[in-house]
């Protein structure tokens, strides 16, 4: 049976199977007797799958490399329980790539989550802070796009396409909630900052083929990266105010928050500090979530220990929890509304 639409995650053991497929991993080896195999790690947007060429290795190693599409062809098997591919055959794919089909993506539902991002910019009262947001999200249909379909990043949150406007408008919902709680904080900065504070990522990452990081984004970062951009589109405002401008670089300059964790100012408004804590919330609250739901086993209440927090985490359910799940209108449009409620007013 050939197979040339299914997903990894949908694969069983023993198909035949013709697919094209990201190339993440791979290494050449020797078996005992002495012969090269090429161990591959193969993926699209569902999941991974080892894999093995046992013939003609050497030459398919020299002529193939990480972050290649490849055509393949081969047979599916359990080893150890798990599934893994002999290949037959795999040869450089010479199509269109599109990453949606070999990188993960947002569960959510993308023109929604565009919608209710415009309709949060319709909030900002300052004109001077509305400008200058639709000069990027309403004005520079460029960079929307592109900002709607890159990740937020490579490996620690968000990392799936789609990921930076997720965590962009979570990010701006947090601060729609808590700012009428400070009276004394200028909200509306807050919430340019909340929707500005990543847009660098558009340049610092690519995600064509694999996520990684652009050589500008290797070189200056998506905060010093973010400043600039930010620049720029005030320069297109005529009048832009000197004063403000300085506030709203100093939120995306500090809103890592120590220098320790990228952050090349330490924040010094109540603005910058506020969207520092909203930034980490969103970022880790996701982070974490996303670990119980690939790193747990059925049979426990703990996830596995996850190194960049240096712990594992409880997941068990609470007693009184609901049957029903709750639907999540970013993720099935079709239950929402069909225009989305407007956001809370900031006071």
């Amino acid at each position: 049976m050939t197979i040339s639409t299914i997903k990894l995650a949908e694969l069983q053991a023993n198909q035949s199977i013709e697919m094209q497929l990201l190339i993440r991993r791979k290494n050449l080896a020797q078996s005992r007797n002495g012969k090269d195999y090429l161990k591959l790690t193969l993926g699209d947007s569902s999941g991974e799958i080892p894999a093995f060429l046992w013939d003609d290795a050497a030459r398919a190693d020299a002529a193939l490399k990480e972050g290649d599409c490849v055509h393949i062809q081969g047979r599916t098997q359990l080893f150890n329980g798990s599934l893994q591919l002999t290949l037959n055959s795999i040869e450089f794919w010479q199509g269109p790539v599109d990453p949606r089909n070999f990188l993960p993506q947002t569960d959510k539902h993308i023109p929604t989550l565009q919608r209710v991002l415009l309709q949060i910019i319709t909030d900002i009262r300052d004109p001077w802070l509305k400008r200058l947001v639709q000069a990027f999200f309403v004005k520079d249909q460029k960079f929307a796009a592109d900002f709607a379909l890159a990740p937020a990043a490579k490996a620690m949150h968000h990392a799936w396409l789609g990921g930076l406007l997720e965590h962009t408008l979570g990010v701006a919902r947090l601060a729609l909630k808590v700012t009428p709680l400070y009276p004394q904080i200028n909200a509306d900065l807050v919430l340019t900052g909340a929707l500005l504070h990543d847009i660098g990522k558009v340049r610092e990452l690519v995600y064509e083929r694999n996520l990684d990081y652009s050589t500008a984004g290797r070189l200056l970062g998506h905060v010093m990266i973010g400043v600039e951009m930010i620049r720029d589109k005030a320069k297109t405002i005529k009048d832009f105010p000197d004063s403000t401008l300085m506030l709203v670089e100093h939120l995306i300059l500090s809103h890592h928050g120590e220098y320790e964790y990228g952050s090349p100012k330490r924040p010094k408004t109540l603005e910058a500090i506020l969207l520092n804590f909203i930034d980490d919330i969103d970022a880790k609250i996701t982070a974490v979530t996303a670990h119980l739901e690939t790193c747990k086993s059925a049979d426990s209440d703990w996830s596995d220990f996850h190194r960049l927090f240096g712990r594992a985490f409880y997941a068990a359910p609470p007693a009184d929890a609901p049957d029903s799940a709750v639907i999540d209108p970013l993720k099935d449009p079709e239950s929402a509304p069909a225009t989305p409620p407007a956001p809370p007013k900031l006071f």
